[in-house]
């Protein structure tokens, strides 16, 4: 049996010979307490102290801040790896006690009551190179739009990075797809969906859109802190280890962590979340893990400059200090549109397809959108979209996700229509960072020192 070094959370609402008694109880791997308020039952946390002969910290003020901070220090003095919660109500509620769990996962500490136990997920330290993790608080942030753009910038400033997806569509053993080398033809995505491949996956999409070596993979699951219940990360990252590159970039998946450790991490919020999805539960986990917030979606109708605004506020209070940009997406056609007649799939929500998307690409490349359908995460769906839209276009625009592959390419192909690929890219429009790719290579070369 593995032994811990356990701090426990005492208050005064508790008879102090109880305390005593249960901590005692525990056994003496017990090495410190702290003390979480109430008054009730106790004379003084002196005398609290006295009872339980152990080292024992309190704050003068009673805010959950303070008292995590207490807790922080306490653990970092004592080398501790579980925390043992015996408080109560009122003293602690469900709110305080996920922003504790936050904190002490961020810190690789378990935390532990009667009928409940948070572990962080476990990433294993498998990666041979500098990395970095790039994670969401939600599905349809931009995670891998994100990821290619970051690619990007890193190969156009000397780098040679790979990335590691972990898809729910992804393959059984990693896959390695080199689109460094390969030409990603419609026609040849087609056929790997007709060889049973999701073709659609978050490393083709990569490969296709970056033109960087990719390693596909897969999990299945997504506990509250980001752990998958299954996942062929780790084989991933070894993996890449072999590959003739020299910087990786780990892929999450919805809000789900890859199981692999990494030297930095950004997150990527949506600013049309609600705040109480970032600020309480695990949300706040996620925000103290990574080293850039960039919040994507930051315009109307998605956020009010007013939710923005409060998004910003959020995160600089669970994480103070934290680097933002605040960007939108644009779409950049991996071919020429110009003066054609388009058919647009994406999965982008109708009213910014409306209202942003159509407008731009119509303005910016001097085309004309016949049809536009946001339903390309709905097969159906999109299947009589595009029975509407093809007979009056002469080319597809499609993003490379969901049913882009399997279903629009097909029906395109099968009606002698072009097809176009397009990218997502952010636009920097606020925030704490002046230049998100300077940004992006100062982490890259902190995941550098990092490795050494």
């Amino acid at each position: 049996m593995l032994l811990m070094k356990i701090l426990v959370l005492i208050d005064g609402e508790h008879y102090p010979p109880v305390t005593r008694d249960t901590v005692l109880s525990i056994g003496p791997d017990v090495k410190a307490a702290v003390f979480m308020g109430g008054t009730e039952k106790i004379g003084s946390v002196k005398e609290l102290t006295d009872y339980i002969a152990l080292p024992l910290y309190s704050t003068k003020t009673r805010s959950i801040t303070d008292i995590i901070n207490c807790i922080v220090t306490a653990c970092e003095k004592h080398d501790i790896q579980q925390v043992i919660d015996l408080s109560d109500e009122p003293v602690v509620d469900y709110a305080a006690r996920f922003c504790i769990a936050s904190v002490l996962m961020k810190e690789d500490i378990q935390y532990k009551g009667s009928d409940f136990c948070f572990t962080p997920p476990h990433l294993y330290d498998v990666l041979s190179k500098p990395s970095m993790m790039v994670i969401g608080t939600a599905k349809r942030v931009g995670k891998t739009a994100i990821s290619g753009y970051i690619a990007r910038t890193l190969k156009s400033n000397g780098y040679t990075p790979c990335i590691v997806t972990m898809g729910r569509g992804g393959p059984a053993e990693p896959e390695i797809v080199r689109g460094d080398k390969i030409e990603l033809t419609p026609s040849y995505l087609v056929k790997q969906a007709d060889a049973g491949k999701h073709a659609a996956s978050d490393h083709w999409e990569n490969a296709l859109t970056s033109r960087v070596i990719t390693v596909g993979c897969r999990r299945c699951g997504g506990g509250m802190a980001g752990a998958p219940f299954t996942s062929n990360t780790v084989e991933g990252a070894i993996t890449a280890n072999d590959l003739d590159t020299d910087f990786v970039i780990m892929e999450g998946s919805g809000i789900t962590l890859p199981s692999v450790k990494t030297d930095t991490c950004v997150v990527v919020v949506g600013a049309h979340q609600s705040t109480e999805s970032i600020e309480k539960y695990f949300g706040p986990f996620r925000i103290l893990i990574a080293d850039l917030a960039i919040v994507m979606m930051c315009e109307e109708p998605m956020a009010s400059p007013e939710k923005v605004e409060t998004m910003e506020k959020v995160l600089d209070k669970i994480h103070p200090g934290i680097k933002q940009a605040h960007c939108v997406f644009r779409p950049i056609p991996l071919g020429s549109i110009k003066g054609r007649k388009v058919a647009l799939v994406t999965t982008a929500p109708p009213a910014v397809l409306e209202r942003n998307i159509v407008p731009y690409l119509e303005e910016t490349y001097n085309c004309e959108i016949v049809g536009a359908s946001p339903h390309l995460s709905n097969r159906p769906k999109v299947r009589k979209d595009l029975e509407h839209f093809l007979p009056a276009a002469d080319l597809l625009l499609t993003e490379v996700k969901a049913s882009s592959i399997d279903v629009a390419t097909r029906e395109a192909l099968n009606s002698g229509i072009e097809v176009v690929y397009m990218d997502n890219v952010p636009h920097l429009v606020g925030g704490t960072v002046k230049n998100v790719e300077k940004t992006l290579i100062q982490l890259a070369q902190l995941a550098q020192e990092v490795s050494l």
